[in-house]
């Protein structure tokens, strides 16, 4: 006789443990338009879709949704949503940023000009840092805002503002490699002076590379020998 081992939410007779479903979260409908209400949920979808064919899924779903409408719930679902939510806040920030739609700018530019909240967590060092996860929030913003450069979507005196008193060195670092993206000389110089001047000089002589291109402790990690042949992708 098999034996039934398969897994059950609820336990058996010899785990009784249950599992406690603490909260449920939803996105708001913020419109009461159905319509653009599944539309939002689809775009969401889409974002944390898998398979081989995910990313390609995701790109077709974005360049189908970029009129006024839809940025404009994409937005105000983001600010019906409570703090704590950082999963969905992130989810919507990068829809937005992906959708690279100029009408974005003004939040983004809002939103990373915000001071960060103090830490809520009890134990932020072993658990969940609140402090952390907004800072992650506010660096996604900011890529947002580099992307939109190339919409001539000028946020360079947003970004001189973080360069200059930003609190975490995360935003300051995003912050310059934004303006880099930008590729306005003044606003540039101007931060690079602000970074020296504010003992983060550093910042200025980082460089980004592509991961082939650093130094490896383990080459075989990037470049692995092939060992045997390899399997097809699983939809071919």
């Amino acid at each position: 006789m098999p034996v039934d081992d398969a897994p059950r939410v609820g336990g058996n007779d010899a785990f009784v443990d249950k599992l406690t479903i603490t909260a449920i979260h939803r996105y708001p409908d913020v419109t009461g338009d159905e319509r653009l209400y599944r539309t939002l949920i689809k775009a969401l979808a889409a974002m944390t879709g898998g398979g081989a064919d995910a990313e390609k899924n995701y790109q077709r779903t974005i360049h189908e949704l970029g009129d006024d409408a839809f940025i404009d719930v994409v937005l105000k679902t983001l600010d019906a949503l409570e703090e704590d939510e950082y999963q969905e806040r992130w989810a919507l920030i990068q829809l937005a940023i992906d959708l690279e739609h100029p009408a974005a700018g003004n939040y983004l530019v809002q939103f990373v000009r915000r001071d960060i909240p103090p830490e809520r967590s009890k134990d932020p060092v072993h658990g969940v840092s609140t402090v952390t996860e907004e800072v992650i929030l506010r660096t996604t913003a900011i890529e947002g805002l580099a992307r939109l450069f190339r919409h001539d979507y000028d946020s360079s005196d947003a970004l001189l503002e973080i360069v200059s008193s930003a609190e975490y060195t995360a935003l300051r670092r995003a912050s310059w490699f934004a303006l880099i993206d930008g590729g306005r000389v003044d606003a540039i110089e101007r931060a690079r002076e602000l970074l020296r001047n504010g003992g983060y000089g550093w910042i200025a002589d980082l460089k980004r590379i592509p991961v082939h291109e650093a130094e490896q402790h383990n080459p075989e990690l990037i470049n692995p020998p092939k060992r045997g042949d390899i399997p097809p992708p699983f939809n071919e």
